[in-house]
Formats: structure tokens, C-alpha cells, sequence
């Protein structure tokens, strides 16, 4: 009798994560041009905390046709396998309502994703067409728009500098290969460059990386790992912007600094493409989550990808 009330717990338990899996339809309309999607980013969610709750329920009632996640998905230690319980009680049970609108989660990992086997996170992508993270670094393009998410935590830890090598030899090809058809270009990852809170600034070998291969080349820099929302200006063209309060806000200046935006309350950057015959143009705003409302916004005007490869032959 005691085994047949065991099993039968275990099944209960289960079931969640079947009807959550069986939830997930292929995103087979997929449009090809950017000009009628909203992109969404939000990072560090990675605690089920009210915040978290309250920043998933206004990602449920938003316009987002995709979704980025700048890293932390899993506090504090990432997961183990694909089959680890965390994915379901951290991520898809606290999201199930964005994946019942079939919008679709594209991945990056931050470090606590690291902790233990950051493969997981690809198999789990294998099996659900909603969660895209085919490997950790990708492209992804709408016509003229183009997606770089790249692994900063190679850079940032020490012990992982053997992974470097490869990222930064196809991310180059990659800038080589889209320098003419990436006429508005975005990099997601987790770690910003710099930082106008109390949060630091990136380590020395990932700022070289950042400064040398993204900053300059790129229009927009999305990033976490920094529990804000913030807007932290330009440098050498590139735009850095900071999503990073999914679950566990904080870290926002005292004093505002003239020309940024850098606050922990808790919400999303919301991004909406327009396109003329001469320009794509971004309008980025953030959303907080509460009464989503807009707190700060601005535009982007894309360069594309400012790299001449004749230089690097």
C-alpha cells in the first residue's frame, strides 16, 4: 500500500512538467523581418521570489513576440542535467503563463548557470522548441537585424580561459560574414563593461575581450548580471543597456549620474524596430513590472557592424 501511495506522489509531482512540456508548440511563424516584433530582455531571474512572480505576470501581458535572457536563469548553482527539478521550479513554472502565448526564450547563460553543467541548458533547448540555445555563443538574424549572444563568463572566470579561443575566432568570422547585410546589430550577455552603480565593472581579461571585439562594432550591448535596470550611455558607438531585475533587484546608485538611467526596479527592456529606406531605428524602453508602465526610454539609430574586414585579412 505504502509503494502505491509513493508512486502515485511521484506521478503528481510529475505532471506539471509534462503539461508544461506538452504546452510548448514549435514557433513555426517565426516572421523574417524584425519590423513587426517587440523584443523583450530580462535577466537574473533565477530565485522564486515575488519580484520574480511579478516581473513573469507582466511579461505574460506584454507585447513581446521574443524573448531574451541575459544569464542567471538558476540560482545559485545552475543545474545539473537537463532532467534537474530547478529548471521546472525556477523557470518554466514561473514563466508558464509567457510560454502558453508560444513566445519564444532565447538563452544566454551568466555565471551561476556555470556552477555545475552549463551542456544542460543545451539538451533542454534540444527537446523544447521555445527554449532556443543551441550552443553558448550563436547568431540569430531578422533580415537586417542581427543577434550576437556570446559567454562572457569564459572571459570573466580565470579557470575557463581554454574556451576563449574559439568564441573569439567565430565571432570574428561571424562580423566578417554579416558586415554587409547587419544593418542594426545586437550583442546579448551577462556581464556589462562598465557600471554607473555599486556593482563592478567588468574583470581586466573580459573587458579587453569587450572592448576590442563588441564595443565599437556594435550598435546595442544588452546585458545583466547587475540586479538593475539601467542605461549607461554610449561608448565608442556602442550602446550598453542592463536588464537585470528578474528576481533579486538592487545595486542602483545613490545619486543618478547626468545622461543614465540605473535603477533596481524590478521589470524588462522592451525594444521595437522601425525601418526607413535610409536607417533602422531602435526605440528601447524600460518596463516596470508593477503597473507596467514605461520609466525611461530612447532610440538607437543602427550602424550596422562597424568593422572593416579588409583589416583583419
Amino acid at each position: 500500500m505504502n509503494r502505491i501511495k509513493d508512486l502515485r506522489k511521484a506521478l503528481l509531482s510529475f505532471l506539471p512538467c509534462v503539461f508544461l512540456l506538452l504546452s510548448f508548440q514549435v514557433f513555426s511563424k517565426e516572421q523574417e523581418t524584425s519590423q513587426y516584433l517587440t523584443f523583450c530582455f530580462v535577466g537574473d531571474t533565477g530565485h522564486v521570489t515575488e519580484v520574480q512572480k511579478k516581473v513573469a505576470n507582466s511579461l505574460s501581458i506584454s507585447s513581446c513576440n521574443v524573448i531574451w535572457h541575459t544569464g542567471d536563469i538558476i540560482y545559485p548553482d545552475g543545474i545539473s542535467s537537463k532532467k534537474d527539478p530547478r529548471f521546472v521550479t525556477n523557470f518554466l513554472e514561473p514563466f508558464s503563463e509567457v510560454f502558453k502565448k508560444d513566445v519564444p526564450f532565447f538563452l544566454t547563460l551568466g555565471n551561476h548557470d556555470y556552477k555545475k553543467e552549463p551542456q544542460a541548458y543545451i539538451d533542454i533547448a534540444k527537446e523544447n522548441p521555445l527554449i532556443i540555445y543551441p550552443n553558448n555563443y550563436y547568431f540569430k538574424d531578422y533580415k537586417k537585424l542581427c543577434f550576437f549572444a556570446l559567454d562572457t563568463t569564459i572571459f570573466d572566470k580565470l579557470y575557463l580561459f581554454y574556451l576563449r579561443g574559439k568564441q573569439s575566432k567565430w565571432l570574428k568570422m561571424k562580423k566578417e560574414d554579416t558586415y554587409d547585410s547587419c544593418k542594426f546589430s545586437v550583442v546579448v550577455a551577462h556581464h556589462p563593461l562598465f557600471s554607473s552603480g555599486d556593482r563592478k565593472e567588468a574583470t581586466p581579461q573580459l573587458a579587453r575581450f569587450l572592448g576590442k571585439e563588441v564595443f565599437g562594432s556594435f550598435d546595442l550591448y544588452i546585458a545583466g548580471h547587475n540586479h538593475v535596470l539601467a542605461d549607461e550611455g554610449e561608448r565608442q558607438g556602442t550602446r550598453q543597456l542592463i536588464s537585470g531585475t528578474g528576481s533579486v533587484p538592487g545595486g542602483s546608485p545613490d545619486q543618478q549620474l547626468e545622461g543614465r538611467f540605473n535603477v533596481e526596479t524590478p521589470g524588462f527592456l522592451r525594444i521595437e524596430i522601425s525601418e526607413t529606406e535610409s536607417k533602422i531605428s531602435a526605440v528601447y524602453s524600460f518596463v516596470e513590472a508593477e503597473e507596467n508602465k514605461v520609466i525611461w526610454s530612447g532610440t538607437q539609430v543602427g550602424k550596422g557592424i562597424r568593422f572593416n574586414p579588409l583589416k583583419t585579412k
